[in-house]
Protein backbone atom coordinates (compact mmCIF):
# COMPACT_ATOMS: atom_id res chain seq x y z
CA UNK A 1 0.00 0.00 0.00
CA UNK A 2 2.72 2.39 0.77
CA UNK A 3 4.74 1.86 -2.14
CA UNK A 4 1.71 2.88 -4.52
CA UNK A 5 0.87 5.96 -2.56
CA UNK A 6 5.01 6.87 -3.18
CA UNK A 7 4.43 5.48 -6.82
CA UNK A 8 1.54 7.85 -7.47
CA UNK A 9 3.23 10.58 -5.10
CA UNK A 10 6.25 10.65 -7.71
CA UNK A 11 4.01 10.42 -10.87
CA UNK A 12 2.07 13.43 -9.49
CA UNK A 13 5.35 15.23 -9.13
CA UNK A 14 7.28 14.21 -12.16
CA UNK A 15 4.19 15.04 -14.49
CA UNK A 16 3.89 18.81 -12.94
CA UNK A 17 7.45 19.44 -14.15
CA UNK A 18 5.79 18.97 -17.59
CA UNK A 19 2.87 20.88 -17.31
CA UNK A 20 3.33 24.12 -19.28
CA UNK A 21 1.50 27.51 -17.89
CA UNK A 22 0.01 29.89 -20.07
CA UNK A 23 -0.30 33.39 -19.37
CA UNK A 24 -4.09 34.69 -18.58
CA UNK A 25 -4.95 37.86 -20.68
CA UNK A 26 -6.19 40.66 -18.39
CA UNK A 27 -6.86 43.24 -21.08
CA UNK A 28 -5.06 46.68 -21.55
CA UNK A 29 -2.89 47.89 -18.44
CA UNK A 30 -2.58 50.95 -20.10
CA UNK A 31 -2.23 54.24 -18.06
CA UNK A 32 -4.07 56.41 -20.06
CA UNK A 33 -8.12 55.20 -20.37
CA UNK A 34 -9.14 57.99 -22.51
CA UNK A 35 -6.95 61.35 -24.02
CA UNK A 36 -7.88 64.66 -23.12
CA UNK A 37 -7.56 67.16 -26.09
CA UNK A 38 -7.71 70.55 -24.58
CA UNK A 39 -5.64 71.52 -21.64
CA UNK A 40 -3.59 74.83 -20.95
CA UNK A 41 -0.09 75.14 -21.67
CA UNK A 42 0.54 77.68 -18.74
CA UNK A 43 -0.35 75.22 -16.03
CA UNK A 44 1.64 72.59 -17.39
CA UNK A 45 4.44 71.61 -14.73
CA UNK A 46 5.88 68.47 -16.51
CA UNK A 47 5.54 66.24 -19.54
CA UNK A 48 5.91 61.94 -19.24
CA UNK A 49 6.26 59.84 -21.75
CA UNK A 50 5.65 56.14 -20.98
CA UNK A 51 7.04 53.76 -23.99
CA UNK A 52 5.24 50.89 -25.90
CA UNK A 53 5.27 48.15 -23.23
CA UNK A 54 3.89 44.35 -22.63
CA UNK A 55 1.27 45.75 -20.70
CA UNK A 56 0.32 48.22 -23.04
CA UNK A 57 0.74 48.98 -26.89
CA UNK A 58 0.14 52.52 -27.19
CA UNK A 59 2.93 55.22 -26.05
CA UNK A 60 1.53 57.27 -23.33
CA UNK A 61 1.83 60.92 -23.01
CA UNK A 62 1.71 62.56 -19.50
CA UNK A 63 1.11 66.19 -18.26
CA UNK A 64 1.35 67.18 -14.60
CA UNK A 65 -0.19 69.86 -13.93
CA UNK A 66 1.18 72.61 -11.17
CA UNK A 67 -1.96 73.82 -9.54
CA UNK A 68 -3.67 70.71 -8.66
CA UNK A 69 -0.64 67.90 -9.14
CA UNK A 70 -3.15 66.55 -11.29
CA UNK A 71 -1.99 63.87 -14.35
CA UNK A 72 -4.15 63.86 -17.30
CA UNK A 73 -3.29 62.22 -20.05
CA UNK A 74 -2.93 64.09 -23.91
CA UNK A 75 -2.55 63.35 -27.54
CA UNK A 76 0.66 63.19 -28.98
CA UNK A 77 -1.01 65.24 -32.22
CA UNK A 78 -1.53 68.21 -30.47
CA UNK A 79 0.48 70.97 -31.16
CA UNK A 80 1.20 72.16 -28.06
CA UNK A 81 2.50 68.37 -27.34
CA UNK A 82 4.54 68.73 -30.31
CA UNK A 83 6.03 72.12 -29.57
CA UNK A 84 7.42 70.93 -25.84
CA UNK A 85 8.48 67.49 -27.82
CA UNK A 86 10.96 70.12 -30.20
CA UNK A 87 12.24 71.86 -27.34
CA UNK A 88 12.19 75.14 -29.61
CA UNK A 89 9.40 77.73 -27.31
CA UNK A 90 11.60 79.57 -24.75
CA UNK A 91 8.12 80.22 -23.05
CA UNK A 92 8.12 76.11 -23.05
CA UNK A 93 11.41 75.15 -21.65
CA UNK A 94 11.16 75.58 -18.35
CA UNK A 95 8.58 72.65 -18.65
CA UNK A 96 10.03 69.18 -18.12
CA UNK A 97 10.19 66.82 -20.46
CA UNK A 98 10.83 63.03 -19.29
CA UNK A 99 11.29 59.97 -21.66
CA UNK A 100 10.76 56.71 -19.29
CA UNK A 101 12.40 53.54 -20.90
Amino acid sequence: MDCKIAAIICAVLLSASLIQGAAIPRGNRCRCTKVSKIFNIKAVEKLEIYPRSSTCENVEYVLTLKNRKQAICVSPDLKEVRALLGGNNRQLKNIEVIRHQ
